[in-house]
């Protein structure tokens, strides 16, 4: 399968939706399932487990990117990411809405890396601040997304 060097275990991180400065950290498993057959993804590690996504990996030749796509009851999270550098990073871009009060949700999308797990020593999951010892390096990973530019963000 030309998409097994897709299939593992990365660290996800993204910025924290409810803590300024802070980065969210969860495991994301990429995995072949035969029965479907194709790639799947599932999250793991949340701290809000009940938000925890999982779906279909779709990887097109046409546009180079990689997509992975939660749809339940009609409602779409999409995960854009570049394919993997050398490394093995993937970087891109999370859509999706974020809880607010009551029921209301709002659209946000943020920059988000996917490092394999094997490439940080201790990795750290939760919400991540300042003070946790892979705070820089997480924090360094956000900024290459938009840095380098994996993803462009555009305002108004």
């Amino acid at each position: 399968r030309a998409v097994a060097r897709l299939e593992g275990t990365y660290l996800t991180v993204r910025p924290s939706f409810g803590v300024n400065d802070a980065i969210y950290a969860y495991h994301t498993v990429i995995a072949w399932d035969a029965a479907v057959p194709g790639l799947l993804f599932k999250e793991g590690e949340r701290l809000d487990v009940d938000f925890s996504q999982y779906g279909e990996v779709a990887v097109p030749n046409e546009s180079g990117f990689i997509y992975l796509v939660t749809n339940r009851h009609g409602q779409h999270r999409v995960i854009t990411l570049s394919r993997p550098i050398i490394t093995g990073e993937m970087y891109g871009i999370i859509t999706t809405l974020l809880s607010g009060r009551a029921s209301q949700l709002t659209p946000i999308a943020a920059p988000i890396a996917l490092l394999p797990i094997r490439s940080v020593p201790n990795p750290s999951v939760g919400r991540i601040g300042s003070g946790d010892p892979n705070y820089a390096l997480y924090r360094q990973h956000l900024r290459r997304t938009v840095e380098e530019p994996y993803a462009l963000f555009v305002q108004g």
